[in-house]
């Protein structure tokens, strides 16, 4: 039950009651003989609180004060009668559809009716004229009416004013809906633009390389590069059809399982083969965890292995990735370069320094990165244990 439909009866109940107190406490022919019209305010009060299950009923309830009134002495309405009389139709045209609603005002009529009638038949009304008789039931009646056509017209505002909320919200839904799929639309076209622009030439080049390395022989030392190169080329296009996966289907699993630090021992070897110096150290026993803060610190490592290798050349780099119960920790150190480097230290992938303490902050870990003494860079990346694989 909607809150008006009880909080407007009750209030009026109460005002009623208010009024018609003051009324029959303050009318001198009431304070005579308060009983009849303590009856008829009864009566209003009671047919009030009763619309808050039926307003036709209700209204009917109090319409009926008009001829319960005259015949228990009063000479008409009461002036707390009147205002109810014209109240309960409109209330009842507002609160039940029209149908059904103009039962109300048809009840008051007959109501003013019968109570005008009686008033006519009373002993002291023997001097009334007809036409008296016939404009005092018009005017109870046109207040009905009038009421419940009140009551009408505020009841189709409230209807419009719902409807134009309801069409508002579904207007809203659609629209965001075409921009999903707009969006979707535009996922796709990146998609099949990254793939055709880069998976392509990236497959081409492995291929290229893989022709080169056949052709050397197999005790060449630049075979085992080659081989490392060809390896990283396919690695990158899975990579990059897992991305373009996800872009095509932005709601359904990734079709390939994301790199995890478990193949930290892969990526060193590739680097080696690239030709820097790397020692790798790993203490700890195998912890949990979360699969972002997995890939989020393989990521660490081969951003950090990249920006070695391109701007610390001939140095040596020393990888450190310490497991513990707490957490999980990744550090790369690299010496000062024995050839010629330039630039700042970033790290690959084109995220940079920001990028990985933003893969930290998601994950609630700290991050490090910073000149060493010697002249090298230190990045250290500390990964909370999140608990339970969630792979």
């Amino acid at each position: 039950m909607s809150r008006s439909r009880w909080i407007v009866p009750v209030a009026g109940a109460v005002g009623f009651a208010v009024i018609g107190g003051a009324e029959i406490a303050l009318d001198p022919a009431f304070q005579a003989a308060p009983l009849a019209p303590a009856i008829v305010l009864a009566l209003i009060v009671t047919g009030t609180l009763t619309t808050i299950v039926s307003p036709i009923a209700g209204s009917l309830v109090v319409t009926a004060l008009f001829p319960v009134g005259t015949a228990l002495g009063l000479d008409g309405p009461t002036g707390v009668g009147v205002l109810a009389f014209f109240l309960l139709p409109g209330w009842a045209g507002y609160r039940s559809p029209p149908r059904r609603s103009w039962l109300a005002p048809l009840g008051a009529q007959l109501m003013a009716t019968a109570g005008v009638a009686l008033g006519a038949m009373a002993p002291d009304a023997a001097d009334a004229s007809l036409a008296a008789v016939v404009w005092e039931n018009l005017f109870f009646a046109s207040l009905a009416w009038v009421s419940w056509i009140v009551g009408i017209v505020a009841r189709g505002a409230r209807d419009r004013a719902v409807r134009a909320e309801r069409l508002a919200q579904a207007l809203d839904a659609e629209r965001e809906a075409r921009e999903h799929a707009i969006l979707i639309e535009e996922r796709q076209r990146i998609a099949r633009d990254l793939h055709d622009a880069v998976a392509h030439s990236v497959s081409v080049m492995t291929l290229q390389v893989g022709a080169v390395r056949s052709t050397m022989p197999a005790d060449a030392p630049q075979t085992e590069m080659l081989r490392g190169i060809e390896r990283l080329g396919r690695e990158s296009v899975a990579e990059l059809r897992t991305a373009v996966g996800m872009l095509r289907r932005a709601d359904e699993a990734l079709p390939t399982a994301p790199p995890t630090l478990d193949r930290a021992a892969e990526l060193v070897d590739d680097v080696r083969a690239a030709g820097l110096e790397v020692v790798l150290h790993e203490s700890g026993d195998p912890v949990s965890l979360s699969r972002v803060a997995d890939v989020s610190a393989y990521r660490v490592l081969q951003e950090s292995l990249t920006n070695a290798l391109r701007h610390a050349p001939g140095a040596a780099v020393e990888v450190r990735i310490a497991r513990s119960p707490q957490s999980v920790v990744v550090e790369v150190r690299n010496g000062r370069p024995t050839a010629a480097a330039g630039g700042e230290p970033s790290t690959g992938g084109g995220h940079g320094l920001v990028g990985l303490r933003e893969r930290l902050a998601m994950v609630g870990g700290a991050f490090e990165a910073g000149p060493t003494t010697d002249g090298g860079w230190r990045v250290r990346a500390d990964f909370p244990n999140g608990g339970p694989h969630d792979r």
